[in-house]
């Protein structure tokens, strides 16, 4: 459970860090399975959805699949169900819950390379008035997510306290034009190998990759499970799910949180 200082950081800043989410052994596992999956990927023997920095030189940013069959790295799904995890998640989004995501982000080796500001909006209006942004931002929480990180990793930079606020005048400008403009106040979270952020996706933030500098980072989430919802058509990074080898391939305790995913998924064909 999160400490009150990790809750108030939560609700103040955006973020909070943890230092004890995994074990040596588990860290190292989950390591030496997101190396190979990066190689899989790398010499095109699994490409399920890969976010390329550049496809021609097989260099990707991110890497989604990781739970699928064709990976075939069990470490990934037990760090979902890990109780470490389920403490934070219940706590933050209750016990009913649906499967979320698990990529990795990793670093391209052939340049520096960066995703500019952003919110992870979705569909959602990004250029709206302030009482539009405002209400999106004030939404009720519906889901948990996390970065660990399997080396140091120092990619991910955050405007403290903007997942609750309008965005000022040059914030618009970096989220919308200039992109990579650097914002007063902004924050690098500093991972040490093993340590976890978890932290609010409506904060305005960035990635930044040295190509000589590994990243091997876990993002993850969990999703709360809302009854009644309608089915809509799935999201084309997760159309490997719908794959009918996959929900046999999950550990059981996984499969009724994947079962409330698929239930609401249209494919796109």
């Amino acid at each position: 459970m999160p400490t009150i200082d990790q809750r108030q950081a939560y609700e103040e800043e955006g973020f909070f860090i943890v230092g004890d989410l995994v074990d040596v052994d588990t860290l190292f596992q989950l390591r030496e399975a997101a190396r190979r999956v990066k190689e899989k990927v790398r010499i095109g023997q699994v490409d399920l959805f890969t976010h390329w920095a550049d496809k021609d030189a097989r260099e990707p940013w991110a890497i989604r699949g990781l739970i699928a069959p064709e990976f075939d790295e069990p470490s990934f799904a037990r760090h979902l169900l890990s109780q470490n995890i389920m403490e934070y998640v219940h706590f933050f989004i209750g016990y009913e819950l649906t499967l979320g995501a698990i990529l990795l982000f990793t670093n391209p080796k052939h340049s520096d390379w960066g995703f500019g500001w952003h919110r992870d909006l979705g569909s959602q209006e990004r250029d709206g008035t302030e009482a539009q942004e405002l209400k999106i931002l004030n939404k009720p929480q519906t889901g948990l997510r996390w970065h660990l990180a399997l080396v140091d990793d120092a990619c991910l930079q955050i405007v403290p306290g903007s997942h609750r606020r309008y965005r000022t005048e040059h914030e618009r400008l970096c989220l919308l034009e200039t992109r990579d403009e650097d914002i007063p106040g902004q924050h690098t979270i500093q991972l040490s190998a093993g340590e976890a952020v978890f932290w609010n996706g409506n904060s305005i933030h960035r990635g930044v990759y040295r190509r000589d500098s590994e990243r091997l980072t876990i993002s993850a989430s969990w999703s709360k499970y809302i009854e009644g919802l309608s089915p809509s058509k799935v999201d084309k990074r997760l159309e490997w799910r719908l794959n009918s080898d996959v929900r046999a391939h999950l550990p059981i305790e996984l499969q009724r949180y994947y079962d409330r995913w698929h239930e609401l998924q249209l494919p796109n064909s």
